[in-house]
């Protein structure tokens, strides 16, 4: 909390009034990748194409690498002001919006490139302005990949996730279903957990092949398990008020912006992600392939109960008959 204020204060001091008659709208980005992950470099386009676009009316700076704090510190500064643009995963998105949690359900897409499709879609926009009377809205989604589970020791099959200490982002559907694995749910900010498993606190964590080798996770934890249990976004948000205080043309303009780096973003992704297993395998990293019915079939009580929610319905029947 202190950190939070911390921050906050420096934010109202240095940075709130900045474009104050001068013309220029300024707008603070915040998230927590680096500034090689494909995400941040589609957020340097999408800043770049309302940059021209408003003829430089609008600025957005960008604070990458956790400059302003974890997702939840960046999530509450965006929410009180302080932060007019952040990017998330879906997954903690669901505490705010229970529409989120759909995208977070494991084994519900057919394949990426299946969530990819829906996330264009009708099914995807409904969900990102489902905060709307939260105090945020979704722009855009990028993608994240298929998660994996990575440890400190090999796992081959869903047997040896039982009694694991798992590092999960802080989601009540990731919670649940690592609990249906047989694991240990631990939610951890992304930041906290390379301390962590070097340190015993977890045996290892589950993300996305580049987050996973970005933030040189494989270097505490080698044993990358290909189980693709789920195929929950990233998603870029926006404070509600300063998003009202656009004009209509503005919106216009970020919202296609927006829309313009998923479609940039997916396909430095792909690119990024055929080199990786190569080179993660010449540091070390050993890849596992499982049987993922075993899987499936685990956490199938996590359908059982949400499915009794008819919104929840809804959406899961949309997106399996979604092609």
């Amino acid at each position: 909390m202190k950190k939070i204020l911390l921050i906050l204060i420096v934010l109202l001091m240095g940075l709130t009034g900045c474009g104050k008659n001068t013309g220029t709208t300024k707008l603070k980005l915040a998230h927590a990748l680096t500034e090689g992950h494909p995400v941040h470099l589609a957020m340097v386009e999408f800043a770049k194409e309302v940059h021209e676009r408003t003829n430089g009316k609008i600025e957005i700076l960008i604070f990458p690498n956790g400059q302003l704090g974890g997702e939840r510190e960046i999530t509450e500064l965006m929410q009180a002001g302080a932060i007019d643009i952040i990017k998330t995963n879906a997954g903690p998105m669901e505490s705010f919006a229970k529409e989120y949690s759909v995208l977070s359900l494991p084994y519900l897409f057919k394949d990426i490139h299946h969530n990819l499709r829906v996330l264009k879609s009708e099914i995807g926009e409904s969900i990102l302005e489902a905060t709307k009377d939260r105090g945020f809205i979704g722009l855009t989604y990028y993608n994240s990949g298929t998660r994996n589970m990575y440890m400190k020791s090999p796992v081959k099959s869903v047997a040896d996730l039982r009694g694991k200490k798992i590092r999960v982002q802080t989601s009540k559907t990731m919670v649940k279903m690592t609990e249906l694995l047989g694991g240990s749910p631990s939610p951890l900010s992304f930041g906290e957990i390379y301390t962590a498993i070097q340190q015993g606190v977890v045996d290892g964590a589950e993300n996305n092949l580049i987050s996973y080798a970005e933030s040189k996770h494989y270097e505490v934890a080698p044993y990358f398990t290909f189980d693709e249990h789920s195929i929950s976004p990233d998603v870029m948000i926006m404070n509600m008020k300063k998003w009202n205080r656009l004009s209509d043309d503005e919106k216009r303009i970020i919202k296609e912006a927006a829309l313009n780096s998923f479609d940039y973003q997916n396909k430095i992704w792909f690119e990024a992600e055929e080199k990786l297993v190569d080179n993660l395998k010449g540091k070390g990293v050993q890849f596992f392939l499982v049987d993922k019915e075993s899987f499936v079939q685990r956490v199938q009580p996590l359908y059982d109960e949400i499915m009794k929610d008819p919104m929840m319905k809804e959406y899961i029947e949309k997106i399996k008959n979604f092609e």
